[in-house]
């Protein structure tokens, strides 16, 4: 019976990796006076537009909000659960044009990604290698966060430009994740040392490995964890 759950599961999950959703593209900056929202970390909702951010190392530290009433809230990163914001369309071209750093990253972006979307979504964490510090990080797995989420690493690694004719062929492309499992911190992922890091995240659901011809590899990082969210999803059903 457990090898035919198996069998139906890796069905089932060969065929969702048709429509398989992917990382969100991080966004690097956006504009003041954007509507915006803060879940607070005592359950208080504040919906408004952004008067100011304050940044460290690339990070979110401190909100300044206008809410509907006109009364401005200060926020520092450690209040906050959940902020969010919705990108403009200069932000937006802002965005593609940052991604244009070479032939590949241009053909390899989703540019849909960027242009289509409504929220920017950002959640209080620790800051990497900066102790007991919380900054609000870019959440690239919004949907399919719920065991696992995965954060832009600003200033975090990025592949070495290779050009031809003064032209970038490659290069550019993120090779750092932040991934927090459960309630512990952040980790670095690096590109270069994913397969360890892949046994060591889908450790608990090792049927995972299963699903995996070859190497895993860093750029299907966001199918692995949504094939491991249907697997964590039966696992714990079959506990109840």
């Amino acid at each position: 019976m457990q090898k035919l759950k198996l069998s139906i599961t890796l069905m089932f999950l060969s065929l969702s990796a048709v429509i398989a959703q992917e990382f969100a593209e991080p966004f690097t900056t956006f504009i003041s006076d954007r509507e915006c929202y803060v879940i607070t970390a005592d359950g208080e909702e504040v919906f408004g537009t952004l008067r100011a951010a304050t940044e460290s190392r690339g990070f979110i530290t401190r909100l300044r909000i206008r809410d509907e009433s006109g009364q401005i809230h200060k926020f520092k990163a450690e209040d906050v659960v959940r902020f969010a914001i919705r990108p403009d369309a200069f932000t937006k071209s802002i965005t593609v044009s940052e991604k244009a750093t070479s032939i590949r990253h241009i053909i390899t972006t989703d540019h849909n990604n960027i242009l289509d979307r409504d929220w920017i979504y950002y959640d209080a964490q620790s800051m990497p290698r900066r102790k007991n510090k919380i900054a609000l990080l870019q959440l690239l797995n919004p949907g399919f966060d719920e065991f696992i989420k995965v954060y832009d690493h600003r200033n975090g690694s990025k592949s070495m430009p290779i050009s031809i004719g003064g032209v970038h062929v490659v290069g550019g492309e993120e090779r750092t994740l932040l991934v927090v499992q459960g309630d512990s911190k952040p980790r670095i992922v690096r590109k270069a040392s994913f397969k360890k890091a892949f046994v060591d995240i889908f450790s608990d659901q090792p049927e995972i490995f299963k699903t995996v011809k070859g190497k895993p590899k860093f750029k299907e990082f966001a199918r692995y964890i949504q094939t491991y969210n249907v697997m964590k999803d039966e696992s714990l059903a079959a506990q109840r």
